[in-house]
């Protein structure tokens, strides 16, 4: 369990050298933990992951995968690309960015393809994953026939089918009713239990308890302010105000206003 995955060291990031999006991030990301990222919309959450995908690379800074440190050079090395590419899953907020082909199949044969995966591996890792997301039914639709929670759970597909070690996870949730949230976080889970290394970025507090042991709270300098065990951030309603995880609730009561912090912290039982 003390392997570690990825190793970020003084990380920044800015979009056209002018915007800044990450600004000196330390963390560590260990074999098989389950690590939310936390942080108010803006504060960086969404570029964290896409450095650890080696989709961007930092301005300043040192990323080391597995020891090595990842470089941009790497990935004109065709086998380091196909391994690590084959590693390393990301599941984009928007599942749009995800999904580009004619049909639901060919998007999620697209990764395997890719990969060089032999066809009847792919065929029967395809079915199973088909299986356990109940999307059997929509393998010959356009993916712009679909609802955002069918688009999730086909982008997530499109991920878990390559079979990598670490899934990054961005806003899995968001926008999704009660019934298909507790189905991504059980697969989530699921994947966890198997052995996979989980980095959720997030704010929605009610599923953190479940999907991550450990969690970093990035503020609006987009920087780390705290981190460590999730039950223990997540029970600091103070932190949670200040980093706006949470909102203020104003209700009437005898005619007079009262207002009080809302943390969103219930779980969906099914």
């Amino acid at each position: 369990m003390d392997e570690s995955i990825f190793k970020l060291v003084n990380v920044h990031f800015s979009y056209l050298n002018r915007f800044s999006a990450l600004c000196g991030i330390d963390m560590e990301v260990k074999k098989g933990e389950k690590i939310a990222i936390l942080g108010a919309n803006g504060s960086g959450k969404s570029t964290l992951l896409q450095l650890l995908d080696a989709l961007i690379f930092p301005n300043k800074g040192d990323i080391f995968a597995s020891g090595r440190q990842l470089l941009e050079t790497d990935f004109n090395d065709p086998e380091f690309c196909r391994k690590f590419r084959s590693r390393v899953g990301l599941v984009f907020q928007n599942p749009d960015i995800q999904l580009f082909c004619p049909t639901v199949k060919e998007d999620i044969y697209f990764g395997p393809l890719q990969l060089g995966i032999e066809k009847n591996e792919a065929e029967k890792r395809i079915d199973k994953i088909v299986g356990d997301l109940g999307i059997g039914g929509l393998l010959d639709r356009a993916p712009h026939q679909l609802s955002v929670g069918e688009k999730r759970k086909v982008a997530i597909a499109t991920v878990l089918v390559i079979e990598p070690e670490i899934i990054l996870l961005d806003e899995p949730t968001a926008g999704l009713d009660p019934q298909t949230s507790r189905h991504i976080i059980d697969i989530i889970i699921e994947a966890n239990e198997r052995g996979k290394t989980i980095v959720t970025a997030t704010h929605d507090l009610h599923i953190v308890e479940e999907i991550a042991d450990r969690a970093y709270i990035l503020n609006r300098e987009k920087q780390v302010a705290k981190f460590g065990p999730a039950q223990e951030l997540l029970s600091d309603t103070e932190l949670l105000r200040e980093h706006n995880l949470t909102h203020m609730h104003k209700h009437r009561h005898n005619g007079q206003a009262h207002i009080h912090p809302h943390q969103h912290l219930d779980h969906h039982q099914h």
